[in-house]
């Protein structure tokens, strides 16, 4: 029987992430599935990424979605499908979904981006990657750091791997569609959506005053705002249009967004995976966080820390515009999805013929 692989995923950053993979096993005409957990439904967050980066999923739930009902479905999907390996990504719901579907059925689980810790318990992302990195089989780890503590860890049972960071390989193959600057004057690129900042309102007005108040002082603020900000501001009474000096616009398709990073005077953002693209696109980035698991930007000055404190973000923006954008490649270079793949194929051609 040939090995059948499953990608899981359900959320931007995945979809973005594992274009690497699917294009490697594409290259090698090899048998796998995109099961899409549908977390998901609105169109740019999703279905207009799959269409700039070439690839659908195969397989979607048909149900609203729900975290339980999303494992059960994949559980069904894994035997139905005669899944043999599944890969998963980051620290996200479909990450977690997918291992545990998998870990009850006995299926190897590989995980991209394993050994990211923030050491903060409270975090559910955390959570998430501790979880996925202990059923894991195959940990890949984008940096010597990550790579080192998996080894050094006793919990973690599968093999690990130093590969680099997917997110390389999507830069360096459309590096022609980021050259143009989207915007002539100078300009902040700013995203706020987890769940510690949209779960207070206090922390919401205070950040959107911050950024205002940049506008007026330094340079505009563009803000693609995320579906989830949106729905919290509107619950919480906040008004966007009392922030006249921040640019509110619709989330960017990946290209845009990596084109108005790579040109912004610095990156402002809670998100994880755009501290890695403001490192590998050279733009300095504050993120405004109590707490972060790319820890490797801090150490190079490409990214700081500034909790909720109004002082510390305009402090820390106004530093970064400073500061020199020249830091190690840390991400690895190009090919990271091949390493991946290649790994993946052999471990299931030797089970195939151990079988």
């Amino acid at each position: 029987m040939e090995p059948t692989l499953a990608i899981v995923q359900g959320t931007r950053p995945e979809i973005i992430k594992n274009y690497a993979v699917v294009k490697a096993l594409r290259q090698r005409d090899a048998s796998f599935v995109v099961l899409d957990t549908g977390q998901h439904q609105n169109d740019a967050m999703s279905k207009s990424i799959y269409r700039e980066l070439g690839y659908e999923p195969t397989y979607r739930p048909d149900s609203p979605y729900q975290i339980g009902s999303v494992i059960d479905w994949l559980r069904d999907r894994y035997s139905t499908l005669g899944i043999t390996q599944v890969v998963v990504n980051g620290d996200t719901a479909a990450s977690i979904s997918g291992a545990l579907a998998a870990l009850y059925k006995d299926i190897d689980v590989a995980h991209i981006e394993a050994g990211l810790r923030a050491r903060d318990d409270l975090m559910i992302e955390e959570r998430n990657r501790i979880m996925v990195d202990a059923i894991a089989s195959d940990l890949f780890a984008y940096t010597a750091v990550e790579h080192h503590y998996l080894r050094e860890n006793p919990d973690i049972r599968g093999r690990v791997h130093l590969v680099g960071n997917t997110t390389v390989d999507l830069l360096h193959e459309f590096a022609d569609r980021l050259v143009d600057r989207p915007i002539a004057n100078p300009y902040f690129f700013a995203t706020m959506h987890r769940k510690e900042f949209t779960d207070s309102t206090d922390r919401m007005r205070l950040v959107f005053a911050v950024l205002d108040d940049l506008s007026h002082q330094i340079a505009s603020v563009v803000f693609p705002i995320h579906p989830r900000t949106v729905d919290c501001a509107a619950r919480a009474g906040i008004d966007l249009q009392d922030y006249p000096g921040i640019q509110f616009c619709e989330p960017f398709g990946i290209f845009d967004s990596l084109a108005h990073q790579k040109h912004a005077l610095v990156v402002i953002t809670d998100s994880g995976c755009i501290q890695e693209e403001a490192y590998l696109l050279r733009t300095q980035c504050v993120t405004v966080r109590n707490s972060t698991e790319r820890q490797l930007t801090l150490r190079h000055q490409a990214n700081e820390l500034t909790g909720f404190c109004k002082e510390s973000i305009v402090n820390a923006v106004r530093s970064a515009i400073t500061r020199h954008s020249e830091w190690p490649p840390i991400y690895g270079t190009p090919g990271v999805g091949n390493q991946i793949v290649d790994i993946l194929l052999t471990k299931a051609t030797e089970k195939v013929a151990a079988a």
